[in-house]
């Protein structure tokens, strides 16, 4: 954007003159905190602590202490809200200030909650007890102590005559933990003298075994025998037919391995008959012939879901800004057998590169060059994968998937929009508000120094004079000469490697794929289902 000197040499004395006009540290602390607004608390606690150093605001400190909240380091956010909220205003207070002060004592309160304590209770009365906790010693164990959760706590106890006793323990946030001390005496201490107690072996069990109450059971079992006296006339008759019922039962049955045993009578030939030796064959049982191997099939038809992931650290390698991205899609496949264990597999696929509104900055550019980029890009792409079956039982119905693709893509509609942005925390009118702050909290420039006062950012300068609502990116292949512009892809190589995935295949003609994989458009996750042709 060119501008009169006239004009010019107006905006550099407005900056110098509020440049003068400025506290120590308020540089500082604007930065930081439009740094902590945005969620940039690395770097927002270096700026916040430097103008906390040089002098001390509440307005800047209460953003700091939000920081030290959000990394774990509870404590020091603690002690920073407490000494806000007992702050009065004091001449110089802005109206930020003021507000600070209010919202610290309900942040104080609500951080105290998140705090863990700790508290030590001996398990007895230890003479000279000495605890300590990371290397500092606790004079009243019983209080509760405050740390910051998530951090390794070391806690040492001793006292006279007892071994000392280590622990260490990680407390969570809002714990409660009681942690009771159990000391060890050292050799040589009274303790093991109450062992040889003889309270128990006198027990008087073993005398009360021998009690009468069993022996007179076994009297009146003598009552019976007597009974069976008058049975034995009776059996007088009966001998003589007992002993031919088993002579008749049991020889039978072990001559029938002899034959010359064969005696008069027709019960004795229907036994032998029975007992013949061909019956005892059964041993020699077919073996069952092991189930046939499923088959092969060698040409598959597939469809299914594949999206593509583009993590936030993408767009870092390029620039500053960026956001997570999903593009989903689908494909269509047809695979082929190629030996026992390959497969040869040609897809298309369609994919939808939809990116909402993200601030970015290229490489080596200043903070007046952000822009915001959107796209509603959509493609076709056609690749050739080589896949390795690894089978995982003996019927394949699991196997393990390894290979690798390779093929091109087309952005056949949409378009990539970039705008020029500018700080949204600016005041329009007031240039000294249009200063470096969080860049996801940017807004697009409706055109040249418009809002007022945003010719900084918003301008005709460079390559991006044209970036304002409406513009679109064009192609590589209507690059205009001499700007580096044309960043929209038309035609690209597509490339995946290496691909990672898990088949199942629950019947003959059905197998269900997942697979995930690293490619040039970000890494892949695809779920489908093929049937055999």
């Amino acid at each position: 954007m060119r501008l009169p000197i006239a004009s010019l040499s107006g905006v550099l004395a407005v900056l110098f003159a509020h440049a003068a006009l400025a506290a120590p540290g308020d540089k500082e602390a604007n930065q930081g905190i439009n740094a902590a607004r945005g969620g940039f608390c690395k770097r927002a606690i270096p700026l916040l602590e430097s103008a906390e150093g040089q002098r001390h605001r509440p307005s800047s400190a209460v953003p700091l202490a939000d920081c030290y909240a959000k990394q774990g380091e509870l404590l020091k956010a603690s002690e920073i809200y407490h000494t806000v909220a007992s702050e009065k205003k004091e001449p110089g207070y802005t109206g930020r200030d003021v507000v600070a002060i209010t919202s610290a004592k309900k942040k104080a309160a609500q951080l105290d909650a998140r705090i863990p304590t700790l508290v030590v209770t001996p398990a007895e009365p230890y003479a000279g007890l000495v605890v300590e906790i990371n290397g500092e010693a606790i004079g009243d164990p019983s209080t509760p102590q405050r740390f910051d959760p998530g951090k390794p706590l070391s806690v040492v106890a001793r006292a006279e005559g007892y071994e000392e006793l280590t622990q260490k323990i990680t407390l969570k946030e809002k714990q409660r933990r009681e942690l009771k001390l159990r000391l060890k005496p050292k050799p040589g201490a009274a303790k093991p003298a109450e062992k040889p107690v003889a309270a128990r072996p006198p027990e008087k069990k073993p005398p009360e075994k021998p009690a009468a109450a069993k022996p007179p059971e076994k009297k009146p079992v003598a009552k019976k025998p007597p009974e069976k006296k008058p049975q034995k006339p009776v059996a007088k008759k009966p001998p003589e037919k007992k002993p031919t019922k088993p002579v008749a039962t049991e020889p039978p049955e072990k001559p029938a391995e002899d034959e010359p045993r064969v005696a008069a009578g027709p019960d004795e030939k229907a036994k032998p008959q029975v007992e013949m030796p061909e019956p005892t064959s059964p041993a020699e049982m077919p073996e069952p012939t092991p189930p046939a191997r499923r088959k092969q099939r060698n040409v598959w038809l597939g469809a299914g879901f594949r999206g593509f992931f583009v993590p936030q650290v993408m767009f870092e390698l390029f620039g500053e800004g960026g956001r997570h991205a999903f593009f989903p899609g689908g494909d269509v496949s047809l695979s082929t057998r190629l030996g026992r264990r390959f497969d040869l597999v040609f897809s298309v696929a369609y994919a939808r590169f939809r990116l909402q509104e993200t601030p970015f900055l290229p490489n080596g550019h200043p903070d007046t060059d952000y822009e915001i980029i959107e796209s509603d890009l959509q493609a076709l792409q056609a690749d050739a994968r080589l896949v390795w079956n690894i089978p995982l039982d003996r019927d394949e119905r699991f196997a393990f998937r390894v290979g690798a693709g390779l093929g091109v893509g087309w952005m056949f509609m949409g378009e990539l929009y970039r705008t020029q942005a500018y700080p949204g925390d600016a005041v329009p009118g007031d240039q000294s508000t249009f200063v470096p702050g969080d860049p996801y909290r940017y807004k697009k420039c409706r055109g040249p120094n418009n809002p007022e006062g945003s010719f900084r950012y918003c301008n005709q300068l460079d390559y991006d004079a044209d970036h304002y609502p409406g513009y679109a990116e064009p192609s590589w292949f209507t690059r205009p000469k001499g700007k580096p512009q044309g960043l929209k892809p038309v035609v690209y190589p597509w490339l995946l490697f290496p691909e990672l995935g898990l088949s199942f295949r629950p019947w003959d003609r059905v197998a269900f794929d997942l697979r995930v994989g690293a490619s040039v458009t970000g890494p892949l996750g695809a779920l489908g289902i093929r049937f055999a042709l």
